[in-house]
Parts: structure tokens; C-alpha cells; sequence
């Protein structure tokens, strides 16, 4: 690993991060990936993104925007990729043979790709053939834009985010038990703009999850509507296979699948829905590594209700936490979880800001920073 790095090098990887970060609501399950190739003067002559999932790969973007004429000097350029480039055949070809049938001088990698198929083969094959591979440039941001694959590459088991909304005071619902009753709608904590960019979490994510009584209750559709970005896989929570066959999350739309029912492996089924058998025995941490392995979650975002929310703090299975917080007052009802007290700020972008008069604040689980820099 490199030890000095030049002003270019990080403006170069700086840019290529934030060209990575354009794919981050159509390329999932693979990871976020920028690349730039700067000539030997300096200025940048190609750059590209993985734009979508299964398309071509960022590598392979940048150098098709770049002319015939800086072509023809390709051996004297730089490339730099925010991902160690693939060495092997997946859905496109290995990026490993685009960079060597050019053979530029030099190589900058952001950090290692830790899926098996490629960590350090790809590196190892350019450096065989005397092109030079330095690595580690900008490496702690490019973990972090990356962290739901790395997470899911290493644990085998997807990113969980946090999220609920509260009254100043503290609560979920103003409502007490009583009066939470199945259909009787949820209750809107928070305005339309932060609505909006709720959504927009949703849209990061993969999958998105809720218990059973939020489903019996609220009804709520889980889609991103007012986010731009693919609608979340829904599962519900719901071990004893309380919820209806004819319940609305079990419809299937033209922009959206059924909801995946999550019951316990004792539980009854119906034919009508899909299930997810959950072995309670194995625990909240059981139930994440067969929703990585079945479903190809890498990262799931749980939005209640506070039972479930509850369930995945005291288990520690969770890394990000996003919490709303309204001005408005209820004095009773459902009281919204606890931060935690493993909960610290996030290392990089914002930590709080407001939409509209609610307020929103990050947090993310301490065992998941230390887990990010023992992948450096």
C-alpha cells in the first residue's frame, strides 16, 4: 500500500468516487464502482461508472468515453477505479483484460475487492505483467460508499438500517393499544418532505422490513413512490402467520413483487404467498443469513414497528440508525426505541439536517466501524 499520495491522486480517486456513487439505486447487489484515466499530463481523458446491474462495468464505461486520439496513448495514462478491477467472468468480462491490452504505466485501486472471485487476484495479474498497482488511495471513504457489499461479501448477511419516526417526546404512535386496530391506518409523525426522502432511503436499500402487527395496523405500501430508484423486496415479519392471504402487502403490482412472509418454520402456510422459513431458534442473526443467501439481500432497511425494532437492537444485528424526530407533542401512546449506546456518528456525509420542519439524525453501530477498517 501506498504511503504518499499527490494532489491528483486524490482528486482523481475523489472524482471517481463521486462518478461510483451515481449507480447507487440500480446496481445492487453489485458494488458502487467509478474509474477515471488520466493522461501523463495530468488530465483526465475518460471516466465512467457501473451504471446498472449486470451492464457494463465502470473500467470499461471510462474507456469508451474516451477519443480515438488519447487511444492511441493509453500505455502512458493512469486509470483509477474505486474497486479492485474483476479478474474474473461474470456477467461481463474480466475488466483485468481491458487494462492489459493497453498496458498503461500505472494502476490506482481504492481498497480490495473482497469477494472471493476477485480479492487480490486482480491486482496480483496487472502487477504480473509490470504494470504498477498502488492501493489505498481515499480507501476509508471508498469502504464506506461500499459498505453494504462489503458487509454482506464478509458476514454473509445483509447492512441493516434503522429507521423510525417520533414525536419530540418520544413516541411512535399517539395512539394507545386499544385503539391500534387492524386497518385503522397509520398515523402521519412527519410532513411530506420528510416523506420524500424517506422514500429515497427506501430506495438504497434492498430489502425493506416490517413486523406484523405495523402490517395489521398501517397497511402501509413500502414503496418509494416519491423517490426516484426500484422499489425495495417487502418482508413481513410474521412468525405465526397471523396476516391474511388477501392482505394488500401479498398483492402483486406492475411495479411491484408480493411481500415475502416471514413464519416460523413450525408455523402453518398458505399456498397463496411466499414464505420465508425462519427457524426462531437461530435467532434475528439466523433470519439475516437466509434473507442474504435466499434472496440476495445485501442490505435491508427495518422501519417497525417497535417490537421488531426493539428485537434487532437487543440482538445487535444492526448497523446504520436513522431517526425522525416531529415537533409535535403526543404526551401518550407507543413509545419509539432508544438510541443505543454503541450508536456513534457516521464517518463520512451528513449526520443530521432537517425537511420541513422535521428533523432527521444518522447513526451507525461501532462493531460496524471496526468491521470496515479490518477490511483495509
Amino acid at each position: 500500500m501506498s504511503a504518499t499520495w499527490t494532489k491528483n491522486d486524490t482528486r482523481c480517486m475523489e472524482r471517481a468516487l463521486e462518478l461510483a456513487q451515481r449507480g447507487l439505486f440500480e446496481v445492487a447487489p453489485n458494488p458502487l464502482v467509478g474509474a477515471v484515466i488520466v493522461d501523463a499530463d495530468g488530465h483526465i481523458v475518460g471516466s465512467g461508472w457501473h451504471e446498472n446491474f449486470g451492464g457494463p462495468h465502470a473500467e470499461v464505461n471510462a474507456f469508451n468515453r474516451v477519443n480515438a486520439e488519447d487511444k492511441k496513448r493509453l500505455h502512458d495514462c493512469t486509470w483509477y477505479v474505486t474497486l479492485e478491477p474483476c479478474n474474473h467472468t461474470g456477467q461481463t468480462p474480466p475488466c483485468t483484460d481491458l487494462i492489459a491490452r493497453h498496458k498503461p504505466r500505472r494502476v490506482v485501486v481504492a481498497t480490495v475487492d473482497p469477494n472471493p472471485l476477485v480479492s487480490g487476484k486482480g491486482i496480483r495479474r496487472l502487477r504480473s505483467l509490470g504494470i504498477q498497482v498502488d492501493v489505498g488511495c481515499k480507501e476509508a471513504e471508498a469502504l464506506w460508499q461500499n459498505r453494504r457489499f462489503i458487509w454482506a461479501m464478509k458476514h454473509q448477511k445483509p447492512w441493516v438500517v434503522l429507521k423510525w419516526a417520533s414525536t419530540v417526546d418520544g413516541f411512535l404512535d399517539p395512539r394507545l393499544s386499544h385503539q391500534r386496530t387492524a386497518k385503522s391506518g397509520g398515523v402521519a409523525i412527519t410532513g411530506e418532505q420528510a416523506r420524500a426522502t424517506t422514500h429515497r432511503w427506501r430506495a438504497e436499500e434492498m430489502g425493506i422490513l416490517i413486523g406484523v402487527q405495523t402490517a395489521l395496523v398501517d397497511e402501509p405500501a413500502l414503496n418509494v413512490r416519491e423517490s426516484k430508484g426500484r422499489n425495495p423486496q417487502r418482508f413481513v415479519l410474521d412468525p405465526h402467520h397471523r396476516l391474511p392471504d388477501s392482505h394488500s402487502l401479498f398483492q402483486e403490482t406492475a411495479s411491484q413483487t408480493k411481500a415475502i412472509r416471514i413464519v416460523s418454520t413450525d408455523a402453518a402456510g398458505s399456498e397463496n404467498d411466499q414464505h420465508c422459513r425462519w427457524n426462531q431458534q437461530e435467532g434475528i442473526s439466523g433470519l439475516l443469513h437466509r434473507l442474504h443467501t435466499d434472496y440476495t439481500i445485501n442490505s435491508l432497511l427495518v422501519e417497525g414497528g417497535a417490537h421488531t425494532l426493539n428485537s434487532f437492537i437487543a440482538a445487535g444485528q444492526w448497523n446504520e440508525l436513522k431517526r425522525w424526530t416531529s415537533p409535535q407533542v403526543s404526551e401518550q401512546g407507543l413509545l419509539a426505541p432508544t438510541k443505543p449506546h454503541n450508536a456513534v456518528l457516521p464517518p463520512f456525509g451528513e449526520h443530521d439536517g432537517m425537511a420541513g420542519e422535521d428533523q432527521w439524525d444518522h447513526w451507525i453501530h461501532t462493531d460496524s466501524i471496526e468491521s470496515l477498517k479490518e477490511s483495509r
